[in-house]
């Protein structure tokens, strides 16, 4: 499948950045160990960068299995960021376009 589009997410503490990368290990099992970087696992690739200084952080799905939508791909994604974000009492800001 070809890569799904990027989403950006800004007001993105550190704290909020971290949690969103135990929060992808513990439903995903996948470990993203750093702010910028590719991981790929049970046929979905994705890439993320983290600017801590922006607070803004970009995430996508470069490949995924083909009976898998972009829509649903990108609707976790974004819940999941979401959750984070209101988990530190920050109001989600509109996606920055990319």
């Amino acid at each position: 499948m070809s890569a799904c589009g990027m989403q950006t997410f800004n007001k993105v503490t550190q704290a909020a950045w971290q949690s969103a990368k135990q929060a992808v290990a513990a439903k995903f099992g996948v470990q993203m160990t750093t702010d910028s970087g590719n991981v790929s696992s049970d046929g979905f690739t994705v890439h993320w960068n983290y600017d801590d200084r922006a607070e803004m952080l970009s995430i996508q799905c470069t490949d995924s299995p083909i009976l898998i939508s972009c829509s649903l791909i990108n609707s976790e994604i974004h819940d999941m960021v979401e959750a984070t974000l209101n988990q530190h009492n920050i109001a989600m800001g509109h996606m920055v376009p990319t």
